[in-house]
């Protein structure tokens, strides 16, 4: 991934350094194992262990002239380590290094992103309640509704990204694997026992079966989590976008930025970043389904796709929770615009609490569906109220009179339901 959308501590997850620092874990991880079970000599291990380091330019040195990278990291490790060496690699296959040590780096990247989803799940539960009694116009296709608050946003937004956190634990226990099994995956020169052994120093469980390689399936849910988070913060930051329009202002970035030609422009453009970048999660996920099938045993068509896609996903989406989170904090929510705003149909926003009653009078729906809808087109032409305009007609306004709508009454009932489910969700959260 470019410099420009990485961040750190995920920066420094993907580099090649880190990729050969796992390796060299899971290589030493096998000799010790190796060396509990008895099959190599006592002290191989400590030997490796004190003499081997990472020489990114030694292996590439090798890598130049034998075109192979993980046997040019394994021939560094044999110069290094002198006679003990030799044990290195033993029985094993680049697949049984390269797969395990992946797991290795996709686990500790779903812990960096588990962290940010939870912080900035944490953020929207407090917006939600800082907010459960400010009401907004809810749309609909776009057009005004009915009201909600912009407290029930926060909490729909925060209650997604609780099936999100749920869904990339399930990802890390599937990734949370190993395989150390030799070629094709018979265990034909190294015991079953020494994957069990060394999978549990890397903090791994070993794989129930696998031929040359770990399932691909494993790795596709990875990524599938990781675009559905993506998709999710995309509702966010869609959500933000349009509340931003000249036309709405009723949201606004903390930071917007401005254009190069027109001074007045504040642009909502971490959000719509955000937008653009779930793009790319989602067609890496088509890309991720696409390595499930392998020829036969295995063949090399995902290797090259995952040094792109694998890094790239985790890399976007933890930004992508940077900068939302970032957002959600310091989100401008002008309240006199929402509140300008609620006024724009006229009262048409509370044509459903208006049917109601007329229809509770005794009037036929079908009816009063009709005399409202007349009436609201009506209204917006000429700027006046509703329920003025309703009261006009003599049958309907003795109707209204009897059953007393009541706008600031709907409003209450909205912020008193805005609070039961706001308190509902974030306590059996925070219990």
């Amino acid at each position: 991934m470019i410099d420009r959308y990485s961040l750190p501590p995920m920066k420094e997850l993907w580099t090649l350094e880190s990729q050969y620092k796992r390796w060299l874990e899971v290589e030493l991880a096998a000799l010790s194992a190796m060396e509990e079970h008895g099959e190599i000599p006592p002290g191989t291990y400590d030997t490796v262990r004190d003499k081997a380091f990472v020489d990114a330019g030694r292996i590439a040195t090798i890598e130049a002239d034998i075109r192979h990278d993980l046997l040019a990291f394994i021939r560094s490790l044999e110069e290094q380590a002198g006679d003990a060496g030799r044990f290195i690699h033993r029985g094993l296959t680049s697949s049984d290094v390269k797969d395990t040590a992946l797991s290795l780096q996709m686990r500790d990247g779903l812990d960096i992103i588990l962290d940010e989803t939870s912080a900035l799940q944490a953020e929207l539960s407090r917006k939600a309640r800082a907010y459960q009694d400010l009401i907004i116009v809810g749309r609909t296709h776009g057009m005004h509704a009915e009201p909600t608050t912009l407290g029930l946003k926060f909490l729909l937004w925060k209650t997604e990204l609780d099936r999100d956190i749920e869904r990339l634990k399930l990802a890390l226990g599937r990734i949370s694997v190993g395989k150390l099994s030799g070629p094709v995956g018979t265990y034909t020169q190294v015991s079953p026992w020494v994957e069990e052994i060394a999978c549990a120093k890397l903090g791994l469980r070993p794989a129930r079966a696998a031929n040359q390689v770990l399932q691909r399936d494993r790795h596709a849910e990875v990524v599938a989590a990781i675009a559905i988070t993506g998709a999710s913060l995309e509702k966010i930051a869609l959500e933000i976008r349009h509340l931003s329009r000249t036309e709405v202002a009723e949201l606004e970035e903390p930071v917007p930025e401005g254009s190069s030609s027109m001074p007045h422009k504040r642009n909502p453009i971490t959000s719509e970043r955000i937008c653009g970048l779930a793009r790319i999660l989602r067609a890496n996920l088509q890309a991720a389904l696409e390595n499930v099938a392998l020829w036969h045993e295995r063949d090399m068509s995902h290797s090259s796709v995952e040094r792109v896609i694998i890094p790239d996903s985790f890399t976007l989406l933890h930004y992508m929770l940077v900068k939302m989170r970032a957002i959600v904090d310091d989100l401008v929510v002008h309240k006199d615009v929402i509140a300008r705003n609620l006024e724009l149909t006229h009262g048409a926003i509370y044509s459903q609490a208006i049917l109601i009653a007329l229809v509770e009078r005794g009037m036929p729906r079908n009816e009063a569906h009709e005399a409202i809808k007349a009436a609201s087109i009506e209204s917006f032409a000429q700027r006046r109220s509703l329920i003025d305009l309703l009261r006009e007609d003599e049958k309907i306004a003795s109707l209204l009179a009897a059953s007393r709508v009541d706008e600031s009454g709907i409003l209450n009932r909205v912020r008193a339901t805005s609070r039961r489910l706001i308190e509902r969700e974030t306590t059996s959260s925070a219990g």
